[in-house]
């Protein structure tokens, strides 16, 4: 599971440091090198499908140790390093979402520097 699998939530749990929240994430093995917007717009869908997920309520009925939480981070695992485009563009998601009643959080890690 990955990126390109849209209509899925590829993971989902409650952190052992924090158990107020439900973390959720996904990871993009895709290179940089080249349709860097496309990249973008896939990662864009990816978020979009995480926050229906958790707007509609699926996530308390897909996995039930969610319940009475209402805090989520979505985690976001790159295979290759993360260019400016991506970078400014998860802070724009980050800043539209502190604004509505939502209460998720992007972040994202590197796990090789290609």
């Amino acid at each position: 599971m990955s990126i390109e699998d849209l209509n899925k939530v590829d993971m989902i749990g409650i952190p052992e440091e924090n158990k107020s929240i439900v973390n959720l994430g996904f990871t993009d093995h895709l290179s940089w090198h080249k349709e860097v917007e496309k990249h973008l717009f896939l990662i864009q869908e990816k978020i979009n499908s995480y926050i229906r997920f958790i707007e509609s309520g699926e996530v308390y009925e897909s996995f039930p140790a969610a319940k009475g939480r209402d805090k989520f981070l979505i985690e976001i695992g790159f295979k290759y390093k993360v260019p400016r485009e991506c970078l400014d563009f998860l802070k724009k998601v980050n800043d539209f979402l502190f604004t509505t009643d939502l209460n998720i959080q992007i972040t994202y890690k590197e796990w090789e520097n290609n």
